[in-house]
């Protein structure tokens, strides 16, 4: 089992951050680095968000929302093979009126032997992608505007 977390400090009050997270669900593909497009999932779907990243199409399922303790939750299906399941894991912090501090990250099973032989690598690339993942998002919550590195993106496939 792999249990990767990234934080980061966002200068937003808590519910503002909250809010984002929870409203703009199914807009990732505006603010987060390698997710081309996303939307919400249809009734007949049986998923709350689609998104097409650079590794594959995702779809995520929400499990919890928590307003009270700032704690969402979603599972994630569309890995490869050897991933059993995904929790994404999302909790927010006040860490003063004007500062929000953001935990993210999966909680992935894998299956045995070849899951966990994988599970070093998909481990490093967690690691590297969570903190910018962050950074784009703290970026596009405080400034409204995608991260220099996601305008990069966008004006390439433009």
């Amino acid at each position: 089992m792999l249990d990767i977390k990234a934080t980061r400090k966002i200068n937003k009050p808590v519910e503002e951050v909250w809010r984002f997270v929870i409203d703009d669900f199914s807009n990732a593909h505006d603010w987060a680095f390698g997710t081309t497009s996303c939307r919400a999932g249809t009734e007949s779907e049986d998923f709350d968000r689609v998104c097409d990243t650079e590794t594959g199409r995702l779809k995520d399922t929400i499990t919890k929302i928590d307003d009270t303790n700032h704690v969402f939750e979603f599972s994630v299906t569309g890995l490869p093979f050897f991933v059993r399941s995904v929790v994404s894991i999302w909790s927010l912090e006040s860490i003063t009126d004007t500062e929000t501090e953001i935990t993210v990250g999966p909680r992935i099973e894998t299956m045995p032997i070849i899951g966990n032989l994988m599970e070093i690598p998909m481990k490093k690339a967690l690691e590297k992608l969570y903190p910018e993942l962050l950074d784009d998002l703290a970026v596009f919550v405080k400034t409204g505007q995608p991260s220099a590195r996601k305008q990069q993106e966008l004006a390439a496939s433009a």
